[in-house]
């Protein structure tokens, strides 16, 4: 009987496989594969961009499709963020449903790239942009109109 790692190997190349390299939405490979999108996004590794990064010499990746599509890079090492200088952007190809089902799940294949996956890090978006400014001015005056709103219910009471 296989070991539970070897299956979680098996069931994360088949993702990464088809998530990089397939036409299909994010919602169709999980309903194929079985997994929720949360399962599916958490066995997806980010897929190399093949060019270092200009800050600390690290390989870039590109995070996911959309970034990929858009030339945008970023590396894990030092959480630089730019835009792809010369990196290769793989075209995806597209799988039909039939090559899909006869496509072998590969077993002890090593990650895209051929390189042991980063550890994955969260990134906590920051908005610094002229609309952030907006929303932050927006939130403090509605929260003061509520906290007077409040205050003057109180009073009456």
């Amino acid at each position: 009987m296989p070991s539970k790692e070897t299956e979680d190997q098996k069931l994360s190349a088949r993702a990464n496989e088809l998530y990089w390299q397939s036409g299909m939405s994010v919602n169709q490979i999980a309903e194929d594969m079985d997994l929720s999108k949360s399962r599916l996004y958490g066995l997806v590794q980010p897929h190399p961009a093949e060019s270092p990064c200009p800050e600390c010499g690290s390989d870039l990746v590109f995070p996911n499709r959309t970034a990929m599509e858009k030339g945008f890079v970023s590396c894990a090492s030092c959480s630089f963020e730019g835009e792809a200088d010369g990196a290769s952007r793989e075209p995806r190809r597209e799988l039909t449903i039939e090559a899909r089902r006869k496509a072998p799940t590969p077993a002890g294949t090593t990650p895209v790239g051929g390189k042991e996956p980063a550890q994955r890090t969260t990134r906590v978006p920051t908005h610094t942009g002229p609309g952030a400014k907006r929303v932050l001015w927006g939130s403090a005056l509605l929260g003061l109109a509520a906290g007077l709103y409040i205050a003057i219910r109180q009073r009456r009471s």
